[in-house]
C-alpha cells in the first residue's frame, strides 16, 4: 500500500484561497459545503517584544492512518484506499454522520442535497489519471507539496527530508494523519494551539456508541452463552445415554401422521429463513471495516469480495430487503384471515407456557426429569421463537426503510442504525438456538422435518403438543 500525503508550507502560503476555489470549481460543490477551507486567524503577541503572529488556519482532510471515522462508519462507505487514502464511496453512504462525529479535524459534513458526506480524497481521480490535487496545482505560492511518501524520489519525500515538519496532533489525540505542516515555530503554534483535534471527534454520536460499546458486545456475548448452553445440554444427553424421546428413527412406519402445517406456512417459514440467512450475511460484512465488526475479518473479505464492493453489497442487502417486505406484505393482505390471524393465535402465551419454560431450562442444564407441561402446537420455546423472530423482522424492516429513504436523515437515521443492529441481533440469537435445536436434538427433529412435508408423527404431537393433539384427534389421555 502506497503513503499518499501533503506537505503545507506555512512560510509561503498567503492565505489567497485559491485552494479552496480551485477544489469547489473541480468537484462542483454547492455553496455552503467544502472539502477544504483557509480560516484567517487574527493576530496574537508571541510574546513580550516580539511582533504579532499573522497566519490562517489550512485545512483538509488528513487521511489518518488510524482513522476513526473508518471505524465509526457502519455501511462500509468509508475505507483506505490500496494508495493510502480515506475515502468514500457514495453509493454506499447512507449519510447518517457516523464518520462526521468521529473525525477529530472537522473535515467532513453532510450533503443535505445528496443525503450523504463529502470530504476531501486527495482528488483521486486526479492523481490517478498522473495528475496533481487540484489545490495543488491551483496555489500561486507553491505552498502545498503532495506525492508518495514511501517514493524516496517523490517530491513530497524531498521536501520532509529537507524542512522540519510536525503533524497537527496532541498528547492525547494521535491518529497519525499523513498532512503534514511546515513553517515557523510561532506560526505552527499558533495554529495548533487554536485549532487543535478534537478529542470529541474520537468517537461516533451516541447512537454509534451504543452501539459499539453496548450492543455489540451484547451480541457477541449473548451467543457465546446460547452455544455454551447448548453444547452442555448436549453433553449431557450424550453422557447420560439420552435420545431424547420420540426421534424419528424411533417412529414405526405405520405410525399415523398428523398434518401440522399447510403449504403456505412452509412456503413463508423457508422464505423468511433464507432471507434472513441472506441478510445476516451481508449486513455483518458491510460492518466487517468497522468498530461494530461481529464477524472474523477473513469471512468479511470474502463476502466483500463475492460482491465486488460495499456500494453492490449494500445494494443487494437493500433489494433482498424490499422483496421480503413485499412477500410479507402479500401473505399480510391476502392470508390475513387464513395465514396472519392462525399464526398469532398459535403465539398466545399463557401460564403453562410460563411453567415449560422453567421445566425445560432445568432439564437442560441440570439434567432434571421433571415432565414437561402439556403444549398446544406450538411449544413455549417455538412460540418465544416466533416472537422473538416476528417483532425482530418487523423492527428490522421499519429501520432498514428509514436508512434508506431517509439518507441524511440526522435522529432518526442515527437512531435507526443500533436500533437495526439490535433486532437482527436478537433474531439471529434466537435462530441459531432454534436451528440447534431442531437439527441436534433428537426429540425436536420430527418438528423440523414437518417444516418440509407438512406432516408429524401422532406420538411426537401426543408427548409434545398434547393440548394441541387432543384438540386435532379429539382423543384424551387416556385413549
Amino acid at each position: 500500500m502506497a503513503r499518499q500525503a501533503m506537505i503545507i508550507d506555512m512560510d509561503r502560503c498567503v492565505g489567497c484561497g485559491a485552494c479552496v476555489i480551485a477544489c469547489q470549481e473541480e468537484w462542483d460543490l454547492p455553496e455552503g459545503v467544502t472539502r477544504n477551507w483557509v480560516r484567517p486567524l487574527f493576530p496574537v503577541s508571541a510574546g513580550e517584544g516580539q511582533a504579532p503572529v499573522y497566519t490562517h488556519d489550512v485545512g483538509l482532510c488528513h487521511h489518518c492512518r488510524k482513522a476513526p471515522c473508518v471505524e465509526a462508519c457502519p455501511s462500509g462507505a468509508t475505507f483506505r484506499d490500496d494508495q493510502g487514502r480515506i475515502v468514500v464511496d457514495p453509493a454506499a453512504c447512507i449519510g447518517c454522520g457516523y464518520c462526521a462525529d468521529a473525525c477529530p479535524y472537522g473535515a467532513r459534513m453532510i450533503r443535505e442535497d445528496e443525503g450523504r458526506v463529502e470530504k476531501c480524497d486527495f482528488c483521486a481521480p486526479l492523481v490517478d489519471a498522473g495528475l496533481q490535487p487540484a489545490c495543488v496545482s491551483a496555489c500561486p505560492a507553491g505552498a502545498r507539496v503532495f506525492g508518495d511518501l514511501d517514493q524516496r524520489d517523490s517530491a513530497v519525500s524531498a521536501y520532509f527530508r529537507e524542512h522540519e515538519v510536525q503533524r497537527n496532533v496532541s498528547e492525547r489525540v494521535d491518529t497519525a494523519p499523513q498532512v503534514y505542516y511546515t513553517g515557523r515555530a510561532p506560526v505552527l503554534a499558533r495554529i495548533f494551539a487554536e485549532h487543535p483535534p478534537r478529542e470529541s471527534g474520537l468517537e461516533p454520536p451516541l447512537p454509534g456508541r451504543i452501539l459499539g460499546g453496548v450492543l455489540r458486545p451484547g451480541l457477541l456475548g449473548l451467543l457465546a452463552l446460547v452455544l455454551t448452553g447448548q453444547f452442555i445440554a448436549l453433553g449431557r444427553q450424550l453422557v447420560r445415554g439420552e435420545r431424547g424421546g420420540a426421534a424419528e428413527d424411533d417412529v414405526p412406519v405405520a405410525e399415523p401422521m398428523l398434518r401440522r402445517h399447510d403449504t403456505a406456512i412452509i412456503v413463508l417459514h423457508w422464505f423468511n429463513a433464507l432471507v434472513w440467512l441472506f441478510q445476516a450475511v451481508t449486513g455483518a460484512a458491510l460492518l466487517g471495516g468497522s468498530g461494530y465488526a461481529v464477524t472474523p475479518g477473513f469471512f468479511n473479505r470474502v463476502v466483500l469480495a463475492t460482491f465486488g464492493s460495499a456500494a453492490t453489497l449494500l445494494q443487494f442487502h437493500i433489494v433482498v430487503g424490499l422483496v421480503w417486505l413485499a412477500m410479507l406484505l402479500f401473505y399480510g393482505v391476502l392470508g390475513f384471515r387464513r395465514v396472519l390471524l392462525p399464526y398469532l393465535r398459535h403465539l398466545r402465551i399463557d401460564r403453562t407456557d410460563l411453567r415449560w419454560l422453567r421445566v425445560k431450562l432445568r432439564r437442560m442444564l441440570r439434567g432434571s426429569d421433571e415432565a414437561l407441561p402439556p403444549q398446544d402446537k406450538y411449544n413455549a420455546g417455538q412460540k418465544l421463537c416466533g416472537w422473538i423472530v416476528s417483532l425482530s423482522t418487523l423492527a428490522v424492516i421499519v429501520s432498514g426503510l428509514a436508512m434508506v429513504l431517509l439518507p441524511g436523515g440526522g435522529a432518526v437515521l442515527r437512531w435507526a442504525i443500533p436500533l437495526h443492529f439490535a433486532a437482527a441481533g436478537a433474531a439471529v440469537v434466537v435462530v441459531v438456538l432454534h436451528a440447534f435445536m431442531a437439527t441436534v436434538v433428537p426429540s425436536e427433529r420430527p418438528a423440523l422435518l414437518a417444516m418440509l412435508h407438512g406432516h408429524i408423527p401422532e406420538r411426537y404431537a401426543r408427548e409434545h403438543n398434547r393440548r394441541w393433539w387432543e384438540r386435532v384427534t379429539g382423543k384424551t389421555k387416556a385413549d
